[in-house]
This record gives C-alpha cells, sequence and structure tokens, in this order.
C-alpha cells in the first residue's frame, strides 16, 4: 500500500437549499407576471365595445326628451327605445372586431378567395392561414364578448353555424373556419 497515493477527489458542487428555493420562487413570479400581461391585454378589446354603445344613447337625445316630460310612465316607455337604439348602434361596433379566415377544406387558397368577401362586407382582416382537425361545415367561433358580432359576420358572409372559440384560436379576434367549398 506504499505504493499508492493518496490522491484528493474533487467533490461536486451542491447548492444549498435555500438557491434552489429563490430559484424557483423567481421563475414562478416571472410566469405569474407574464400571465398578467396576457390576460390584461385580452380584456382590452372586451371593454372598448361597451364604450360605444354609451356613446349612442346621445344621438337618440331626442327619444329621451319625450319621456322626460313624463318620468312616471316614461320609465316603462324608454325601456324599449333604449333597446331599439343599440340594435341599431350594431352596425356602427360590429366592425371592431378583425376577423382571421382559416382554410379546413382542402382547397388551396380557399381563405384568400373568402376574406375578399369578408373585406368587403366592411370587416378588418386578421389573418390567413390554414386549420387542422374536422370540422363539419363553415363556421364563424367568436371569444368572451363578441358574439353579437359574430352573428352579424355570419349574415353578412352567409354563415349560419356561430360557436365559441376553442383553445388554440386566438381571443382577440373573430375566425371563420371554411370547411367546403365557397
Amino acid at each position: 500500500m506504499a505504493h499508492r497515493k493518496n490522491v484528493p477527489t474533487r467533490k461536486a458542487y451542491v447548492p444549498r437549499g435555500w438557491s434552489i428555493l429563490l430559484t424557483v420562487m423567481l421563475c414562478i413570479g416571472g410566469a405569474g407576471w407574464l400571465g398578467l400581461l396576457i390576460v390584461g391585454d385580452s380584456d382590452d378589446p372586451v371593454a372598448s365595445p361597451t364604450t360605444p354603445s354609451i356613446s349612442v344613447p346621445p344621438d337618440s337625445s331626442g327619444s329621451a326628451t319625450e319621456p322626460t316630460p313624463k318620468p312616471t310612465k316614461s320609465t316603462k316607455t324608454t325601456e324599449p327605445t333604449p333597446s331599439a337604439a343599440p340594435t341599431e348602434s350594431a352596425p356602427a361596433v360590429r366592425r371592431d372586431a378583425p376577423v382571421s379566415v382559416l382554410n379546413n377544406s382542402g382547397i388551396g387558397g380557399a381563405a384568400a378567395a373568402f376574406s375578399a368577401k369578408v373585406t368587403a362586407a366592411g370587416w378588418s382582416l386578421g389573418g390567413i392561414g390554414n386549420w387542422t382537425g374536422s370540422i363539419p361545415a363553415n363556421t364563424v367561433y367568436y371569444p368572451p364578448g363578441l358574439k353579437a358580432q359574430a352573428e352579424q359576420l355570419g349574415q353578412d358572409v352567409g354563415i349560419e353555424r356561430i360557436l365559441p372559440s376553442v383553445a388554440p384560436m386566438r381571443m382577440d379576434r373573430l375566425t371563420i373556419i371554411l370547411s367546403g367549398p365557397q
């Protein structure tokens, strides 16, 4: 044994528990902050359509001045008048949401061709692309707060099937998925 030298062995560096905990906490905090930024952005488009709805009643101020002399009876009369006013205001607000047109039909260029119909109806185009999956019929998908606009878009372009958006779709726009020839 005299012929063997005692060679010191190298030890691996093992981080202390507090440094691991600190790293994990920083990662969780960063992810939470990023999540708040994303959620905060999706609330802004939903809040903006309500602002134009409020601006419409001043346009119908002539109707509001007529019920004013009859305060007790006009309350019931006033309710149908504002409900008619938002219906009339829907065309002004309805084209604020961008529209993505996605092709699921297997026909090359179908989304690009159909997007001309969308823009001709007065909608802004949010994107053109392809959709993988199985969609049984042409469909307009809407995120929360944009159902009325989706119904109007469906009327404008001749699509009857209107459903809420699904997970991979963007939640700041309306989405049209084409499943057959146009």
